[in-house]
């Protein structure tokens, strides 16, 4: 009797085929999954823009990057930079990403926030001469939130481990992770191409400098200014497309250091570049997409930005008061 079957011949035909096919499709289904991703990073900006909107509508004012004070009649224990005057220290921080959570579907973890205590409490401070936290905020601060994360953005553990070296003692604490960061300004050698504004800083929508910024502020236009923008990866540092194998603060929704994003272009290879070159501590923006960035706008769009965007014109972006004319972008 003759065995029906196929030759070994005919199965490498065959497995030759189907693999070619999967060759074919797979770049076209990796292209899908990352078109979806990009949509729903886009979307979370977008979410964002109406909690921005939202609290502008309850309290006639942005809501302040963040909050902190700091000594400035005596020694103070609290860096320079940080936290607006006053006559004694209080590292009760607590930021922006805190204060929208009420106008967003995450209005519960604000309530559960004890905002008399800093966000990353129980710490005691008294080695610096500060109160010995108590609160149980930390339970808070380390919860991942989807709407601060950008799906396209690879996160090898979340919430992540933070040190905040900026005082005389270490303070480490966890945070869930977050995408994005506020607009605070543009520091040098960016600030050369600012047009000077009302102050000697080249500010930002967000910046700490001034802490009840309405909309009717921004004489830019709220459609040619920066509110937030896409700084992805971190805690892991990326230079170009590439892992630098080290760590980055700035990655964290309750982070300090997420509130402060004062760009200046930097590079080690010395030439300027803003959009996509880095995501290191207010060196410029960063996403994981192919060809841009995305952007959160004061009149609470979000659309994509080019990474071959002229320097001046994303200078121009971020300041808000520089009367100047952002052209088509």
């Amino acid at each position: 009797m003759r065995r029906r079957g196929f030759s070994l011949i005919e199965m490498l035909v065959v497995v030759g085929i189907i693999s070619l096919l999967v060759a074919l499709l797979l770049p076209a289904v990796m292209s899908a999954r990352e078109a979806s991703r990009r949509t729903h990073c886009l979307n979370n900006l977008h979410q964002l823009g109406v909690a921005f909107h939202a609290y502008h509508a309850q309290y006639d004012q942005l809501p302040p990057v963040y909050v902190m004070v700091r000594n400035t009649e005596g020694p103070s224990q609290l860096p320079r930079f940080l936290g607006v005057a006053g006559g004694y220290d209080d590292l009760n921080f607590h930021s922006y990403a805190e204060f929208l959570l009420p106008f967003t579907e995450y209005a519960v973890l604000y309530e559960e926030i004890d905002f008399s205590q800093p966000s990353f409490a129980p710490v005691d401070l008294g080695p610096i001469g500060l109160p010995n936290y108590t609160a149980d905020n930390q339970s808070v601060i380390d919860t991942p939130i989807p709407l601060y994360l950008c799906p396209s953005a690879p996160r090898e553990e979340n919430p992540h481990e933070i040190t905040w070296n900026d005082l005389s003692i270490p303070i480490v604490h966890k945070s869930g992770g977050n995408d994005y960061g506020p607009s605070s300004g543009v520091s040098d050698p960016l600030k050369s191409l600012a047009i000077p504004q009302a102050t000697r800083l080249a500010e930002g929508a967000l910046s700490n400098n001034h802490l009840d910024l309405s909309l009717g502020d921004v004489i830019d236009g709220q459609s040619t200014t920066a509110l937030m923008w896409e700084i992805a990866g971190r805690p892991e540092l990326r230079k170009g497309r590439k892992r630098a194998g080290s760590v980055v603060n700035g990655g964290g929704w309750s982070e300090v250091l997420n509130a402060e994003n004062w760009f200046d272009g930097h590079t080690e290879s010395g030439v300027p570049c803003a959009v996509n070159c880095t995501n290191a501590q207010e060196s410029g923006v960063y996403s994981f997409h192919a060809d841009g960035v995305h952007l959160l706008l004061c009149d609470g769009s979000a659309r994509m930005l080019h990474e071959n965007l002229s320097l001046d014109v994303f200078v121009g972006l971020v300041t808000f008061q520089g009367e100047t004319i952002v052209p088509d972008f």
